[in-house]
């Protein structure tokens, strides 16, 4: 699994895409599958009753949504174009 991880995120800097472009990729793939991760960890901390586990993971995954709202923020004055959906 980590080496089709590591693969999928090394295709994104291989493909002939503006540095820029490839920046963005690789910065919403990664902080995706944090997300991704953090959501299955806060569902296990949920089902044991770990209440101080699963505020500390929910303030990781805030953290990281909120780096990805800078990021897109300022993506758009750069480029004039959204990062990404405005689900992300």
């Amino acid at each position: 699994m980590k080496k089709r991880l590591v693969k999928d995120f090394n295709a994104i800097f291989e493909q002939e895409l503006p540095e820029l472009e490839k920046v963005r990729q690789g910065f919403e793939w990664v902080t995706g599958w944090y997300l991704e991760e953090s959501q299955r960890e806060q569902e296990v901390l949920q089902a044991l009753g770990d209440r101080e586990g699963l505020v500390k993971e929910q303030i990781k995954a805030s953290t990281i949504q909120h780096a990805r709202s800078i990021f897109g923020d300022c993506y758009l004055r750069a480029t004039g174009r959204k990062a990404w959906d405005d689900e992300n």
